[in-house]
C-alpha cells in the first residue's frame, strides 16, 4: 500500500523557510557519521538523531505530534573508490580549481546515500517506491534546496567590496606613456602587477597579503608620489568585472570600480578578451586558510577520543576553532556545560546561544567525532563543523559575520562579551583581576593609584633584528618574562598637569597587579605596521611553561610620596577610559595616542581593527590630532552609548524610518556602518527594540560592579605562579590572512603532552615540533598552580 502525503504536510516548501539538513539540532551527527542517518522533520525541516544512548527524533514527536521524517542516511564508499577522485595516475592530488564558488558537493561520488521517509510512532521506514508522487515531489524538494547551513555560506562567501568616492569617478589624466604590461616599471617583476588606472603606470603590488608572489610595492609608491588612489591588479582581469581584485590605497581597501571596462580601453586592454593568470586576494586567503600545514605535523602521531575531537574548518574559520578549543579545555567551561541541560521549549535551537554551547561540549567531549575516516585521509578526523554556531555568534558582528579571515584575539575578546551578556559572568570571572596604574609628579611626589578590573593582558614584544635573509627580517629570541618586565616599567609622562603643584614636570607612571587571577589571557603584540600596512614579526618567544610574577605586583607609594584619590570617578560617565589592550594594540603600530584615543572612544572602545580602520579615514581631519573633550561643544566625537540625532539622520536620508535606524544604532553599538549592514540585512524587521536586552545591559554592569568590589576588598593571598595549558598560534604574514592552530597541553597515558588541533588534525607533539610554538605564539592561557 502506498503511503500518501498527509494533508497536514504543505505540499511545497513554503517560500523563506530554513532546510537544517546537515546535522542534528542537538548534536553533530550528521547523514554521513551516525549510523541510522539524520531525521529531517517534514512540517519544521528540522533535523533530529537517534542512537543507543538518546532519540531526539523521538523527543520532537512528543513535544509537537509531527510523525514524519525524510531520513538521509550516508555510508561512505571504500576507499580505493575515493582515492581515484581525489589522487591522480602518480599520487598526486588533484589540483584545486582556483576559483571563489559555492558549488554543490556530488556527495553520490563518495557515498551510497539511501533516502526513506521514517515514521517515528510505528518505527517504520518507507522507500521511496512506497510513497506517493506527491510525497516524493516533496521529498526531492528538500533535498534539492541548500541547507541552511549552506545559504549562510553562500552570504558570507559574497564579497562584500563596494566602489569607493575615488573609485566611482576615477580621473584619467592624459598621459603619451604606453604602459609595458608585462613588468613593473620601478623593477625587474613580471608578477602581481597592478595598473595604475589614473595614468597607467605599472608596479608590483606589495607582499604583506600572505601571497607566495613576490612584491616590492612600487604601486604603493606610486600613489605617495602621486596620489593616485586607485589601483587594478593585471593578473585578476577577466571578462566578469566584479571578480578583478581593484584596490585604493586612499581608502586603504579593496573596492569595486564602476566602468572598468571603458577605464581599461585608454590602456588598450580589451576586459571582454581578458583571462585571469593569478589567484585574487580572497583566493589566495581562502586557499592558505584550508590548506595550511604546521610542520610535520603529517609526520606525527593522530590521537583519538573524548576531549580529543577536532573542527571542521569551514574556509576561514581556523580563528574560531583555535579559541573554542582552548577556552573548552578549561575547568570552569567544561564544569559549567558539563552539568546545563537542552531547553526543549526553546523554538530553534539553531538560534539559541545556549544550546549551541551545549552541542559544542556534547560535540568535544563524548568523543563520537573524534574518528578517523575523513575523506581528506585516516589521519584526520570526521570531526565537528561549527556552521551554525559561527554564523550565531557572528550574526551581530559586521566582520565575524562574514568569510574573512579574522583575528582569533579579537575573536576571542569578542566571545568572551558575548557570553557575558548571556550567561553572566560566572563563565569568566576566573579570568578577571584588578591591575592598576600608579602616577606620581616628579617633582612634588604626590600621584595617585588606580585599579581597573580587566580578563587579559596584551604584552609588547621586543623586535631586535638580527639580520634580514632573503627579504625576510630574523630576529632575537625573547622571553614572556621580558615582556611583562616591559609593560610595568616605569615610563615618562610628559606634559603632565599636576593638581598639587602645576609645575609642568614629567610624571612617571608605573604598573601591576593589584590581584591574581585563576585563568591568566596573554596576547603578544606581533602585530606592527610598516608603510601604514599591519605585518606580523615573527619575533620566537621562548616556551613559558611556567611563570611566576610575584615581582609585577602593583606598585605602592614610598614615605617620600603621597598618594592623593583621582580626581576621575571609577564611575564617572563624562570620563573615558580606553580599553588598555585596544589602545596598546594601536601604539604598537605607531598612531599617536591623541588619535588612538579618540577612534577607540568613537568605535565602541573594544575593536583595535575598527578603531585602525577609523584612523585611515579620518587622517586628513583638521582635528586629528586635538585630545579628545568629551565637554567641548565643539567635538566631533559621537558617543556609543548614546543614539545621535546626527547618525539617526544620516540613515533616514537612506530611506529608513526613524525607528528602524534607532534600533539599527543600538544593537550596533552606535557604529553607523554596521548599522548600515544591519539595516539591509534585516529589511522586514519591525524596529521594536526588546527591553530584555536593555536590562540584561544594565545587570552586567551591575555585575562588574559588584565583581570589582570583590576583588578591591579580596586579600591578595592568591599564588603568582602559572602553568602554560594552552597556545593559540598564528602563521602567517597578518592577523587576516594565514592559518591559526592551537596546541594544548593534556594529560595522555597519564602523562602531560603537548597536543596539537589542527582543524580536524589532531596531532601528539614532542620537543622536536615546538619551534612553531616559539615563532607563531599568538595567544597564551595560563592556570595558577594553586586553584585552593
Amino acid at each position: 500500500m502506498t503511503l500518501q502525503l498527509p494533508s497536514d504536510i504543505p505540499s511545497r516548501i513554503p517560500s523563506g523557510s530554513k532546510i537544517y539538513k546537515d546535522d542534528c539540532m542537538y548534536t553533530f551527527d550528521t547523514p554521513e557519521n551516525n549510523e541510522l542517518g539524520l531525521d529531517i522533520d517534514l512540517k519544521t525541516y528540522k533535523a533530529y538523531s537517534r542512537n543507543n544512548d538518546y532519540n531526539f527524533t523521538a523527543n520532537n514527536y512528543e513535544k509537537t505530534g509531527n510523525k514524519y521524517y525524510l531520513n538521509i542516511n550516508k555510508t561512505k564508499k571504500p576507499r580505493e573508490e575515493i582515492d581515484k577522485l581525489l589522487y591522480d595516475g602518480n599520487g598526486e592530488k588533484h589540483s584545486k580549481i582556483p576559483k571563489l564558488e559555492i558549488k554543490n558537493v556530488k556527495d553520490e561520488d563518495y557515498y551510497n546515500i539511501d533516502i526513506s521517509v521514517y515514521d517515528v510512532e510505528e518505527d517504520k521506514y518507507y522507500r521511496r517506491d512506497e510513497i506517493s508522487n506527491d510525497f516524493n515531489n516533496l521529498i526531492e524538494q528538500i533535498l534539492e534546496a541548500n541547507s541552511s547551513n549552506k545559504n549562510d555560506e553562500i552570504h558570507q562567501w559574497e564579497q562584500e567590496i563596494v566602489p569607493c568616492p575615488h573609485s566611482v569617478d576615477v580621473q584619467q589624466f592624459e598621459t603619451s606613456l604606453k604602459p609595458d604590461l608585462g613588468q613593473c616599471s620601478q623593477c625587474d617583476l613580471k608578477e602581481n602587477l597592478w595598473i595604475c588606472l589614473h595614468c597607467g603606470v605599472l608596479g608590483c603590488g606589495r607582499k604583506q597579503y600572505g601571497s607566495s608572489l613576490n612584491g616590492n610595492g612600487h604601486a604603493l609608491q606610486h600613489y605617495e608620489s602621486t596620489q593616485h588612489p586607485v589601483a587594478l591588479k593585471l593578473g585578476s582581469l577577466s571578462s566578469n568585472p566584479d571578480s578583478c581584485d581593484a584596490y585604493c590605497y586612499q581608502c586603504n581597501d579593496e573596492v569595486k570600480v564602476p566602468n572598468l571596462s571603458a577605464i581599461l580601453q585608454k590602456y588598450g586592454i580589451n576586459l571582454s578578451d581578458s583571462v585571469k593568470t593569478e589567484k585574487s586576494l580572497i583566493e589566495m586567503n581562502i586557499d592558505q586558510n584550508m590548506n595550511w600545514d604546521f610542520k610535520d605535523d603529517e609526520k606525527l602521531k593522530p590521537v583519538y577520543g573524548k576531549s580529543l575531537t577536532g573542527f571542521q574548518n569551514l574556509g576561514n574559520s581556523c580563528y574560531l576553532n583555535s579559541v573554542i578549543q582552548s577556552l573548552f579545555d578549561l575547568e570552569p567551561y567544561k564544569s559549567y556545560f558539563e552539568n546545563l541541560e537542552f531547553d526543549f521549549d526553546v523554538q530553534n535551537p539553531a538560534e539559541d546561544l545556549k544550546s549551541q554551547l551545549i552541542k559544542i561540549y556534547d560535540g568535544l567531549y563524548s568523543g563520537r567525532y573524534s574518528k578517523s575516516g575523513s575523506i581528506k585521509g585516516e589521519d584526520y578526523q570526521i570531526g565537528i563543523k561549527p556552521s551554525t554556531f559561527k554564523t550565531l555568534i557572528g550574526q551581530n558582528h559586521p566582520e565575524f559575520q562574514t568569510s574573512k579571515q579574522q583575528d582569533a584575539f579579537e575573536f576571542l575578546l569578542y566571545l568572551m562579551e558575548s557570553l557575558d551578556k548571556n550567561f553572566g559572568l560566572i563563565l569568566n570571572s576566573k579570568f578577571n583581576f584588578l591591575f592598576a596604574d600608579k602616577v606620581i609628579c616628579s617633582n612634588c611626589k604626590y600621584g595617585s593609584l588606580k585599579d581597573e578590573s580587566i580578563d587579559n593582558l596584551a604584552l609588547p614584544l621586543e623586535d631586535e633584528v638580527l639580520n634580514v635573509e632573503d627579504g625576510k627580517k630574523i630576529y632575537k629570541k625573547t622571553t614572556l618574562m621580558d615582556s611583562f618586565k616591559k609593560l610595568t616599567a616605569p615610563e615618562i609622562i610628559e606634559g603632565f598637569k599636576c593638581d598639587n603643584c602645576s609645575s609642568g614636570k614629567p610624571a612617571i607612571k608605573s604598573s601591576g597587579f593589584v590581584t591574581f587571577p585563576n585563568y591568566l589571557i596573554v596576547n603578544v603584540q606581533r602585530i606592527k605596521l610598516e608603510n601604514w600596512a599591519p605585518y606580523k614579526a615573527d619575533v620566537p618567544v621562548e616556551i613559558p611553561y611556567e611563570l611566576d610574577l610575584a615581582e609585577f605586583k602593583a606598585p605602592k607609594f614610598s614615605e617620600t610620596e603621597t598618594q592623593v584619590e583621582s580626581n576621575v570617578s571609577n564611575d564617572d560617565s563624562s570620563s573615558f577610559q580606553p580599553n588598555q589592550v585596544a589602545l596598546d594594540t594601536l601604539l604598537a603600530m605607531g598612531f599617536p595616542e591623541p588619535r588612538c584615543i579618540k577612534a577607540l572612544y568613537i568605535t565602541g572602545n573594544k575593536d583595535p581593527e575598527a578603531a585602525m580602520n577609523w584612523l585611515f579615514e579620518h587622517m586628513e581631519d583638521a582635528d586629528i590630532d586635538v585630545p579628545l573633550d568629551l565637554n567641548s561643544s565643539t567635538s566631533k566625537s559621537v558617543p556609543v552609548n548614546e543614539t545621535s540625532e546626527e547618525l539617526i539622520n544620516q540613515l533616514v536620508s537612506m530611506g529608513f524610518s526613524t525607528q528602524l535606524s534607532k534600533k539599527a544604532l543600538h544593537v550596533n553599538s552606535g557604529d553607523v556602518n554596521a548599522a548600515v549592514e544591519w539595516l539591509f540585512s534585516n529589511p522586514d524587521d519591525d524596529g521594536v527594540i526588546e527591553e530584555s536586552g536593555i536590562k540584561a545591559t544594565i545587570d552586567l554592569k551591575s555585575e562588574r560592579l559588584e565583581l570589582k568590589k570583590t576583588l578591591q576588598n579580596q586579600t591578595n593571598t592568591n599564588s603568582t605562579k602559572y602553568n602554560l595549558k594552552s597556545v593559540i598560534c598564528h602563521k602567517g604574514s597578518s592577523p587576516h590572512t594565514g592559518h591559526y592552530v592551537s596546541f594544548i597541553r593534556k594529560e595522555i597515558d597519564n602523562e602531560i603532552k603537548w597536543v596539537l588541533f589542527n582543524d580536524e588534525k589532531v596531532v601528539l607533539c614532542d620537543d622536536s615540533n615546538l619551534q612553531d610554538i616559539e615563532n607563531n605564539s599568538y595567544i597564551y592561557i595560563f592556570e595558577m598552580v594553586d586553584l585552593s
